[in-house]
């Protein structure tokens, strides 16, 4: 009996040591680059760079890496004092995407996500939670520009806590979403300048991926043109391109950029040649996305708000592959149908973006 006892004893010990082996761990969501979905990942999270995450996966040897671009959050495990809060602010940020909840409901899910997060910083040892410290930082900048999306009061403060989060953490993985959220805001706010200061200032950043590096040279660019400065925008554009064999795939996407700077320059029937030329030619259903995202760039540029709502539905519809083209399309849908009256298609497209921005 005795021995039974004992056994039953060590099993249980066994089992909830084990759950909370596999309880304790970091916990990231990313796209599989392989199936265009969204992922999982548990493991301890090893180091953190602009270009990557190296985590060891639960108890086995060597460790794993996933790129920083692919990333979409990272829940980090906490110590117990603080993990009831942490996951209460968690699921405050949920409900913040939740497109069904009232107007109501949704600012008081932002506000008490932002109170929890705030609460947990001065709870963790930045020596052993330096990760998670640092992640909370930015969910908290993050949640206050996606407020500002719908609350202008709250630019200037979203705008200050991502510039401080950029200055104070240029070595995390988080550096290219904070960048790009903090120059949407700049946009927003009509200051081309500083999201162009912002693009140069993350190309510059040590060891983001080439991948980003480039893309940050074609945001500049696109940040001049709406700056109006699509002269300087050409310039830029046509000196990347002399740099790159004809056959490059991302030379489509310099004449893309290009097409854009003529638009911006009255030369609208050039400008849409150009793009329906690209789009004919190619397969690749990414570059057809942003050369459809453009196309209506181009006539927004020239105030032929109809026009573009189609390319832009285009994307919408067909060429929905790429996240951050798609949620381009529907944010541009979402001010046209507004701009046209069509109040009740606009809360729809601005609906499904809370839930593709979670």
């Amino acid at each position: 009996m005795k021995t039974f006892l004992s056994a039953g004893l060590y099993l249980g010990l066994t089992l909830w040591l084990t759950s909370s082996a596999a309880r304790a761990q970091d916990r990231i969501r990313y796209t599989d680059r392989k199936t265009g979905k969204e992922a999982t990942a548990t493991g301890t999270i090893q180091e953190e760079s602009p270009s990557q995450i190296v985590y060891q996966p639960g108890t086995a040897a060597g460790t794993k890496e996933i790129p920083a671009l692919d990333v979409i959050d990272v829940t980090y495990e906490v110590p117990g004092a603080v993990k009831l809060t942490y996951r209460s602010a968690e699921a405050e940020e949920k409900k913040v995407s939740d497109a069904i909840a009232k107007e109501a409901d949704r600012k008081k899910s932002f506000r008490d996500a932002i109170k929890n997060y705030q609460e947990i910083l001065p709870r963790l040892a930045e020596a052993k939670q330096k990760f998670a410290e640092r992640h909370i930082r930015f969910k908290i900048a993050r949640l206050l520009a996606r407020l500002a999306e719908d609350d202008p009061e709250q630019m200037d403060a979203a705008i200050d806590a991502l510039t401080k989060f950029k200055e104070q953490n240029a070595s995390c993985w988080q550096i290219s979403q904070c960048a790009k959220a903090l120059a949407r805001l700049q946009l927003a706010k009509g200051d081309a300048d500083a999201a162009r200061k912002t693009f140069e200032d993350l190309a510059a950043t040590p060891k983001i991926p080439e991948q980003m590096r480039k893309e940050c040279d074609l945001l500049v660019a696109e940040a001049l043109i709406r700056g109006k400065k699509p002269g300087e925008a050409q310039k830029k554009l046509e000196g990347m391109l002399k740099s790159l064999p004809p056959d490059d795939p991302y030379a489509t996407r310099v004449r893309i950029y290009l097409a854009q700077c003529l638009a911006a320059s009255g030369k609208l029937p050039e400008a849409t040649a150009q793009l329906e030329g690209i789009i004919a030619k190619t397969s690749d259903k990414e570059l057809k996305a942003l050369a459809y995202n453009t196309l209506g760039d181009c006539f927004r540029l020239n105030g032929r708000n109809r026009d573009a709502l189609w390319p832009y539905l285009w994307v919408d519809v067909i060429y929905h592959q790429d996240r951050q083209e798609h949620i381009k399309a529907m944010e541009q849908l979402a001010k046209l149908f507004d701009e046209l009256g069509d109040k009740t298609r606009a809360k729809q497209y601005r609906d499904r973006l809370k839930k593709e921005t979670r």
